[in-house]
């Protein structure tokens, strides 16, 4: 994520000076945190100490002068200026990042510096139970660690195993301090919904190497929560289902065709094409997100189908990197120069492209990525299945996903698709909605979808 460097702080504290010893101060604005440690009672020509946590910065000198009728405190070799009314007390403040808009940030003594928040995650006490365990995998030889939130005072209530999408995660589903997973919990539990959210292989609680592993293996590690939720008697079994996001959608879709313990299905921007169309439609949009000519962004794109297509037709033994050279080879010599100039894979960069997409392309999880069918899993599926989807979805675009599920679930399926204007990848109000924005947003999951997943399960349970 790019950030810029140079910061302009203006700090309008109140007009009194403190009289005890705290001494950091720590505001948030979107995702990222603002602290500043002071000495106790620090006066002009002190320092005091600027960090950025999610910028990178941290403990930035910044000398106090006198400014005028207010103070600041500066330091022209990182660009920063902090402008204050009163020593010793920070209080509400305006920032603004150089060249930009400015924002408003409240500064509060804090004992230490605090994680991140956001308004959304819940607070304790919780009018529900939580419980944190530990289980082993029979199949797997796999140990996990997992939370699970049942609802207080009900003995009959549906249970939801919650599966995270692409990449490696804890059972929060974290991302840049957003729990996407717990703000789900919570809402269900306050719903009377029971949920198990387990940590990603490698992290957390759970052991094994998640390098190794393909959406087929996140699959068998959903078999092994069911299979250790349903050994509890402690616990309501009769209504159990899986909701999955994003490549947690195609591992609810994977484990359901097989399992007959699973109830129903919630896809939260479940991937319903193959694995080719998948690179295709997501690259292109996000293509377009950089404003490329519409022909650069065709040919950007034909570049990257015949790599793909490349990728799809070898063999694990094969050299990728030689196929590679040999297919971005045979392109180029079909391009003009000034087109290979443009897409910057000239003078040798076209071999930076390869080997950096090669390195991806040979990983087991990949391989089955891209030779994923949709069709070998949905078609086997017949209990009732609610698929959603953010109209500003770049990563699992909305029209073409739930169209997969209408083309391939069984006639008879009881299937419900929606799709919500506004709402990007995360379910969250976006305005950009590109993947950078994503973690600048404070909301972390759009409550009128809460409220659907938890009506949904509701009206099935009847």
């Amino acid at each position: 994520m790019h950030f810029h460097k140079s910061l302009l702080v203006l700090i309008f504290g109140c007009f009194f000076i403190s009289g005890y010893s705290q001494n950091i101060w720590q505001a948030q604005h979107n995702s990222k945190r603002y602290v500043v440690k002071v000495n106790n009672n620090v006066v002009v020509n002190d320092t005091i100490y600027l960090s950025v946590l999610e910028q990178g910065y941290e403990n930035i000198p910044l000398v106090i002068k006198q400014d005028g009728d207010s103070l600041s405190a500066d330091n022209d070799s990182y660009g920063f200026k902090l402008k204050m009314l009163v020593l010793n007390n920070f209080g509400k403040s305006t920032l603004q990042p150089y060249n930009t808009t400015p924002f408003s940030l409240n500064f509060k003594k804090v004992d230490s510096v605090q994680p991140l928040y956001f308004p959304q995650h819940p607070k304790k006490p919780y009018p529900y139970v939580v419980e944190d365990v530990k289980f082993n995998g029979n199949s797997t030889g796999l140990t996990y660690g997992a939370t699970l939130t049942l609802p207080k005072g009900k003995k009959k209530y549906p249970l939801a195993v919650l599966i995270s999408g692409t990449g490696q995660h804890d059972r929060d589903y974290s991302y840049s301090g957003h729990h996407f997973f717990t703000v789900l919990a919570d809402y269900l539990a306050r719903k009377g919904i029971a949920s198990f959210r387990v940590d990603d292989r490698g992290i957390g609680e759970t052991t094994g190497d998640f390098s190794l592993a393909t959406t087929l293996d996140f699959a068998n590690d959903v078999s092994e929560a069911i299979n250790y939720l349903r050994k509890r008697n402690d616990i309501d079994n009769s209504l159990l289902g899986l909701i999955g996001h994003s490549e947690g959608g195609m591992v609810a879709s994977i484990e359901t065709s097989r399992n007959k313990e699973v109830k129903y299905v919630i896809s939260l921007s479940g991937v319903a094409v193959n694995g080719l169309k998948m690179l295709e439609l997501q690259n292109a949009e996000i293509l377009k997100g950089l404003h490329k000519s519409d022909g650069l962004l065709n040919k950007h794109m034909e570049l990257f189908n015949e790599m793909f297509q490349t990728v799809y037709d070898s063999k694990k033994d094969d050299s990728l990197e030689l196929k590679l050279e040999h297919t971005v080879g045979n392109w180029k010599q079909k391009q003009e120069k000034g087109t290979i100039e443009a897409l910057n894979l000239h003078d040798g960069r076209d071999m930076n492209l390869i080997y950096r997409y090669a390195r991806t392309a040979k990983t087991n999880w990949y391989r089955y990525m891209i030779h994923y069918n949709p069709e070998e899993f949905l078609s086997k599926i017949e209990v009732p299945v609610l698929a959603l989807n953010g109209e500003m979805d770049i990563m699992v675009l909305a029209k073409e996903n739930l169209n997969g599920f209408k083309k391939y679930l069984p006639k008879s399926t009881d299937l419900t698709t929606k799709i919500y204007p506004s709402l990007n990848h995360m379910y969250q109000h976006c305005v950009s909605c590109t993947n950078e924005e994503i973690p600048e947003l404070d909301e972390v999951f759009s409550q009128v979808v809460l409220n659907d997943i938890a009506k949904w399960i509701k009206q099935h349970n009847k």
